[in-house]
């Protein structure tokens, strides 16, 4: 047990007199190393949390947890009676009906290579994504089959505006004796649709079905299905039950087999980045380490006259713990106070950076996403917290356990 006095002597040495300046100088950094270290923890993995989380929702939002498709080549006609008996025997499954192509969208003078995807209209009000954020004006026009959607960012990008025509060159041409010819068509501009995913909202052409069959050539063609799940957690559940209702000529893809280095890199760099910034603590550490030893040094007369008073060396082993334990536990806590409010107004402060150094600090282009994304995790943040203490802890030992090695006859003269 810990007594009173004690703790009165650890914190006595926390407040050294003015002539162990340097003592207080090395303590301060090992507080700060620490306190960095923990808040550089949190902040660092709760953006990469929020990160793949957002990545992974823009990605399911768009193209769905999984992909049903027939193995045979046109067959189209079964689609439709897969598609009639998932909806019968699975419940909780939105299906959408896709056929996919790419071109290149002319505008004004401006070109860009495009993805276009003709869907079922439902699906804007089955996906969360889209849901109650497209105007109910554009969705019947676009039910219709009188225009398409394309992505807010390319939208600013290009100045277009809601009912302006742009011209499109499919990848999917037609014969002709002359050889293969793209197909070009002028499309009409009915809606906007914002996923907050710069890939997306720059590249990706949304067409009815119906209507980019039409431009095409192909009569009916789907490509494949998409299903979204209304709830995450019974996934594989959910995709088991799709293997059984499916006939056997048809295969079933989930979104992890359609982006698996994306998310492993993601995850590498996440305990790279984990390992990299535990560093900074290990080093606060050491530094915690080397004070300890200075405070020894510096208190070894004062050492000895404990011991001659009675203080027992296990006492002595206590007195250095709770000294270099209680730097390391408040430089713990300032760490975990300065890394959640960063992180809950990291982007009000993305904002100041940029309007401070006037520039573009998190590009779009680059990152995605136009704000950071962050998401924290408190029980990994009760992991760092705990790492954190342990090293503080064990950084005490060694200077600790020499301070009982120090013996009081060597140290006290008589005069």
């Amino acid at each position: 047990m810990i007594n009173f006095f004690e703790i009165w002597v650890a914190f006595k040495y926390l407040f050294p007199k003015t002539k162990d300046k340097f003592f207080s100088i090395i303590t301060l950094f090992s507080f700060l190393g620490i306190s960095l270290g923990v808040a550089t923890l949190i902040i660092v993995m709760s953006v990469m949390n929020g990160f793949r989380e957002e990545l992974t929702s823009k990605i399911l939002g768009i193209n769905g947890h999984l992909k049903v498709q027939s193995l045979s080549k046109n067959d189209n006609s079964s689609y439709n009676k897969v598609k009639k008996r998932l909806n019968n025997e699975i419940s909780n499954i939105n299906i959408t009906e896709v056929l996919t192509s790419q071109g290149l969208i002319s505008y004004k003078g401006y070109s860009s290579g495009v993805i276009t995807k003709g869907v079922s209209p439902e699906m804007f009000n089955q996906r969360k994504i889209f849901k109650n954020k497209i105007d109910k004006k554009q969705l019947i026009a676009f039910s219709k089959n009188n225009g398409i959607f394309i992505g807010e960012k390319l939208r600013k990008r290009l100045n277009i505006r809601e009912g302006d025509f742009i011209n499109i060159l499919s990848s999917d041409g037609y014969e002709t004796i002359l050889g293969k010819i793209p197909r070009s068509g002028n499309f009409k501009v009915v809606g906007f649709f914002n996923t907050g995913m710069f890939e997306y909202d720059t590249s990706l052409i949304i067409f009815p079905i119906f209507l980019l069959q039409e431009f095409l050539g192909v009569k009916n063609k789907i490509d494949f299905l998409e299903i979204e799940l209304d709830k995450f957690n019974n996934f594989e559940f959910v995709k088991q039950n799709i293997l059984k209702t499916i006939p056997k000529n048809f295969k079933i893809v989930d979104w992890r087999s359609l982006n698996p280095s994306l998310f492993n890199a993601i995850e590498v760099e996440k305990n790279v980045m984990f390992l990299i910034l535990l560093l900074i603590i290990v080093v606060a550490a050491f530094n915690l380490i080397s004070s300890m030893i200075i405070l020894v040094s510096n208190k070894r007369k004062d050492i000895g006259v404990l011991r001659v008073l009675g203080v027992s060396k296990f006492s002595l082993l206590k007195i250095f713990i709770i000294n270099g334990s209680f730097i390391g536990f408040c430089g713990t806590i300032l760490g975990l106070v300065l890394g959640l409010i960063f992180c809950l107004n990291i982007n009000e402060i993305k904002k100041f950076l940029e309007l401070f150094t006037e520039k573009n600090l998190f590009s779009e282009e680059i990152y995605f996403f136009s704000n950071m994304p962050v998401i924290i995790d408190y029980q990994q943040i009760l992991t760092i917290i705990l790492i954190s203490l342990i090293l503080s802890f064990l950084a005490t030992i060694y200077p600790s356990w020499r301070a009982t090695k120090v013996e009081p006859i060597n140290l006290i003269k008589w005069e």
